[in-house]
């Protein structure tokens, strides 16, 4: 029981390290690095995760998980615009881990983040409906297309002015899918934390 939990406890470690990582240096670092920071070896490593795209996977997951946990304990009826506010934060915390795991030939785990994405957003979307927080005619798939869009300001926040900042583009597409009388409230300040390698280090 011991050794798996030791596993278990590094495992956690390499992913918080792994996400860390790709956020200071971007999804092509060296996995040596993210060795290092979780304070394991190489063999560690490989064991866990064969290559980067699964190590990849690993940290996507990690969001996805992280921000059901949120939803579940979030008791406003308009989790549906926190929830896009902490999708696009992550987003800006790592842009294109998903493009790194297509270039490393494995996109059945986007896949089943995207059908994890979807439930976790049905739920909150009909949870706006219900409160009357979101236009009637709001559909999940016009939700979807929001965070492509969000996506894709990412993407391009470095042609974008100095004066339209990426999280503007989060306000535009509230603005589009809040009820009239919500249209102009702010928009939510992202709130979600995620471990750090330091804090799942052994105590001895």
């Amino acid at each position: 029981m011991s050794q798996r939990r030791d596993a278990q406890r590094n495992r956690a470690r390499l992913i918080a390290a792994a996400a860390e990582v790709f956020r200071e240096d971007g999804a092509a670092a060296p996995l040596d690095l993210v060795a290092r920071r979780a304070d394991v070896g190489r063999g560690t490593l490989y064991r866990h995760f064969p290559d980067r795209g699964a190590l990849i996977a690993a940290v996507l997951k990690m969001r996805m998980d992280a921000l059901e946990h949120y939803a579940a304990d979030y008791p406003g009826d308009d989790l549906l615009e926190h929830l896009l506010a902490e999708i696009l934060a992550l987003q800006l915390d790592a842009p294109g881990l998903a493009t790194a795991i297509r270039t490393a030939g494995s996109d059945e785990p986007l896949g089943a983040m995207f059908e994890q994405t979807r439930g976790l957003l049905s739920a909150a979307l009909d949870r706006a409906h219900a409160a009357r927080l979101v236009r009637e005619d709001l559909t999940l798939p016009e939700v979807m297309l929001a965070i492509a869009m969000l996506d894709g300001a990412v993407s391009a926040h470095t042609r974008l002015p100095e004066d339209a900042p990426v999280e503007l583009a989060l306000a535009i597409v509230l603005r589009g899918m809040r009820s009239p009388a919500r249209s102009r409230l702010p928009v939510p300040d992202p709130a979600l934390r995620l471990p750090t390698a330091q804090e799942l280090q052994p105590d001895d």
